[in-house]
């Protein structure tokens, strides 16, 4: 899957954007990989260290994206690629709770956006590709839990995945996406084949 979506973004120009945006522990962090590894010169950006510091009274368990700082996103990730300039940001310290060290990249090439909320619809036409990966809620929250630990259980039942959920329904990111891809068989065990499958997207609807 990633070598067919590779094929699609040579056809998009040399510095193309794409947004990988889907509910956590969907699968979109191994297709993103998987796919910088097969542009030349594509640049990764996780939305994980876009998370809003703990010291932001702003931040919002309720609104749709309130725990994120999107428009730190837009103005030192997406704006900079679209003027070609270098990409400057700061990575959010999952540790400490405040912003971490500065990343600088070059905007030459094609540029990744990985998260949940990457193709909010205050973001999305800055993206030439969307995709959304999905996998059952089950599937997703096992993977959490497995990742970060059984102490992150109550964060991912009572913050992130309702936050998700209002994400979807108030916004349906999903229907935007020019590929909707299932991402169940993206953590297989190790020694197994990696693989998504195309369940929709507007590509997927032909002419």
């Amino acid at each position: 899957m990633t070598a067919d979506i590779a094929r699609i973004v040579a056809e998009l120009g040399a510095a193309p954007r794409i947004g990988i945006d889907g509910p956590g522990a969907s699968g979109k962090s191994t297709l993103a990989v998987g796919l910088a590894e097969a542009l030349p010169k594509a640049v990764l950006v996780e939305g994980d260290d876009f998370y809003g510091p703990e010291s932001n009274t702003k931040r919002s368990e309720v609104e749709v994206a309130g725990l994120f700082d999107l428009q730190r996103l837009a103005s030192q990730v997406l704006i900079p690629h679209t003027l070609g300039k270098e990409l400057q940001y700061r990575r959010y310290d999952w540790e400490s709770g405040v912003l971490g060290d500065w990343v600088r990249n070059d905007s030459q090439g094609p540029l990744i956006v990985e998260g949940i909320y990457s193709t909010h619809r205050t973001l999305r036409d800055f993206y030439d590709l969307r995709v959304w990966v999905t996998a059952p809620r089950a599937v997703r929250l096992a993977r959490g839990i497995q990742r970060d630990g059984e102490e992150a259980r109550r964060r991912w039942v009572d913050v992130w995945m309702p936050a998700e959920d209002r994400y979807t329904t108030d916004q349906a990111p999903q229907d935007h996406a020019h590929l909707v891809l299932d991402g169940t068989g993206a953590m297989a065990e190790q020694g197994d084949e990696v693989s998504f499958a195309v369940t929709g997207g507007l590509l997927s609807e032909g002419p």
